[in-house]
């Protein structure tokens, strides 16, 4: 397959037209129409949806987009993983918004100063939507919950997050009284079903590892928001409990709020290293790797986030 065409498909993709693309690419438009027809002749199906306002993917045209541009990412970087061995050049990061605060700092402060020449943008979000950026080729390492094996995307282990549950102290004390949650120790899991609960979205990892293990929120008692900063202020309102990894519990926290482990043994959820399994392994994404583990090592032994790797 022709990466020519596959480039011309991106860019009319990114630029939504014919005419856009064919000018960025310093091509007329009849001759990245030709290009265009050859490929959708080769994977026999139509690539785009052709109207007076521009173009736009059909379904086919999409999953083609998402196969072809880690492919192209990885052919672009080939010249550079072979004549020059020093980490260097850009790499896109994505992690959860809780551990991007812990990571952030050594990433630009000791990492930069070690390998000057390795620039890292550095981008945060639930679980699910970076999992997402991942598989369409946006970033070229993550880290990520535990989730269903994609076979574009590669993993390995990188430490298991023990879950507390957690309210103000309003809401703890009703609780207790109620007899839903102890005072002190553990919170049963069975817990949840009978609490008002914010969680992420079910494509979320956090959420995907509290059903796995039997939590099932009672819909009329659910609020599902995607965002940290929101389930914290709605928490400290007292609208509900919620769910977080313990590197995601700030020492404000733990001064105003009513925290318990989730379960006993402590429910975890897997943090895993994750990149696409079609990317070269260019030195700077070798060098980036080893300095995340490196790190969470670090902040292990700190106990800022749980202090093991289970089995």
């Amino acid at each position: 397959m022709d990466s020519k065409r596959l480039r011309g498909l991106l860019a009319i993709a990114e630029h939504g037209s014919f005419a856009r693309a064919a000018t960025v690419m310093g091509l007329s438009q009849p001759s990245l129409s030709r290009q265009i027809a050859l490929l959708e002749t080769e994977v026999r199906s139509s690539l785009f949806y052709r109207n007076g306002r521009g173009a736009s993917l059909t379904a086919e045209g999409q999953r083609l987009v998402d196969a072809a541009r880690p492919l192209l990412g990885a052919l672009d970087a080939l010249p550079a993983s072979i004549a020059d061995t020093e980490p260097h050049g850009r790499v896109v990061l994505g992690m959860p918004t809780f551990l991007s605060a812990h990571l952030a700092v050594p990433i630009f402060g000791a990492l930069r100063r070690r390998y000057p020449r390795l620039q890292v943008h550095l981008v945060d979000g639930f679980s699910g939507f970076v999992s997402q950026w991942l598989l369409e080729g946006r970033l070229d390492v993550a880290i990520v919950y535990e989730a269903r094996r994609s076979p574009g995307i590669g993993a390995e282990p990188l430490t298991d997050q023990e879950l507390f549950l957690f309210a103000c102290r309003e809401a703890a004390a009703r609780a207790v009284r109620s007899g839903v949650i102890p005072e002190e120790g553990s919170a049963p899991l069975e817990a949840i079903s009978r609490l008002d609960i914010i969680l992420p979205g079910r494509e979320h990892g956090l959420r995907r590892a509290l059903e796995r293990a039997g939590a099932r929120p009672d819909p009329t008692r659910l609020l599902e928001v995607d965002s940290l900063a929101a389930i914290r202020a709605l928490v400290r309102a007292g609208a509900g409990w919620s769910v977080l990894p313990r590197a995601a519990l700030t020492a404000e926290d733990h001064g105003g709020l009513v925290i318990h482990p989730l379960g006993e043994p402590t429910l975890c959820a897997r943090l895993m290293l994750a990149f696409g399994a079609n990317r070269p392994s260019t030195p700077a994404l070798r060098t980036l790797r080893r300095f995340l583990r490196d790190e969470v090592m670090q902040l292990q032994a700190r106990q800022a986030v749980s202090p093991r790797l289970g089995r």
